[in-house]
């Protein structure tokens, strides 16, 4: 459905993305991991047609991203870091600009309000910037679209929102849409993806599905001397490492200590 080809960028001479393939597939919950400076928020910006590629495509079901045509921008939303809304009442707020979703549910709309507990008759510009917050975050679901791009979600969310919105995102998954999150709060997410992204220095380094992760790697606290260690992390309690796998199955991986390894081990290599 969603296809990276060959995709670069440069800001002022300085490459940002080089060269990025990748392909997102429908019913996939993608995290797209980087430390600071790697492109993240400018890969969201040129899949919303709000930059445009030095090089490269992005395309949604064979559209392309760059001539930012209604049939390509009525497949995605995005919802950018910070949320900046309108001085309506929610309720004229979700009128108005669901009118430019075909698949915008008003009912659905109102759940999610219900669930994150903002006032559906409240002025945009009198809420908090973490009610406005989930204001978006509602929309963002409800427009249904078959892309749904996210840069930092749980921006401005106190702990029960941020569980309220992993509740409504399990509930949201369907099989035919595609969804990419963008955070540095990973521990916010991580139960709901099952794909991963890491961007380092402009290139993929990681572009795997968690249950292959999985079945390559192991995360524990001891190691045994035929286990090939590929990361180790010294923590409060101890030291964890990761390992390769060599049993037939599955290992439990916590997703922040893989970003870890992928962004700072030369051992880990999957680009």
């Amino acid at each position: 459905m969603v296809h990276v080809n060959e995709l670069s960028f440069e800001y002022r001479s300085n490459r940002i993305l080089s060269d990025l393939e990748c392909s997102l597939q429908p019913g996939n919950i993608y995290g797209l991991l980087g430390l600071n400076g790697e492109g993240k928020s400018t890969f969201m910006k040129l899949f919303a047609g709000l930059l445009f590629p030095k090089s490269g495509t992005i395309s949604i079901n064979s559209k392309s991203s760059a001539p930012r045509s209604a049939d390509y921008l009525g497949q995605l939303f995005y919802l950018p870091d910070n949320s900046c809304l309108p001085a309506l009442p929610v309720w004229e707020f979700a009128r108005l600009y669901g009118q430019f979703y075909p698949a915008f549910s008003e009912s659905d709309f109102y759940h999610h309000v219900k669930a994150f507990d903002v006032p559906r008759d409240q002025n945009l510009r009198k809420l908090s910037l973490g009610q406005n917050r989930k204001v978006h975050l509602a929309f963002a679901l409800a427009c249904h679209t078959p892309v749904l791009i996210m840069d930092e979600p749980t921006n401005g969310l106190d702990a029960p929102s941020k569980a309220a919105f992993r509740k409504l995102m399990a509930g949201s998954i369907q099989d035919d849409r595609v969804y990419l999150i963008s955070t540095h709060q990973i521990r916010d997410v991580d139960r709901i993806l099952n794909h991963l992204l890491i961007l380092k220095n402009g290139q993929l380094v990681l572009d795997a599905n968690l249950e292959q992760l999985a079945r390559e790697y192991r995360m524990v606290q001891h190691v045994e001397a035929d286990d090939e260690v590929i990361f180790r992390q010294d923590e409060l309690f101890g030291t964890s490492y990761l390992i390769k796998n060599q049993s037939t199955t599955d290992s439990n991986l916590d997703v922040e200590f893989v970003f870890n390894a992928f962004t700072h081990s030369p051992k880990t290599n999957h680009s």
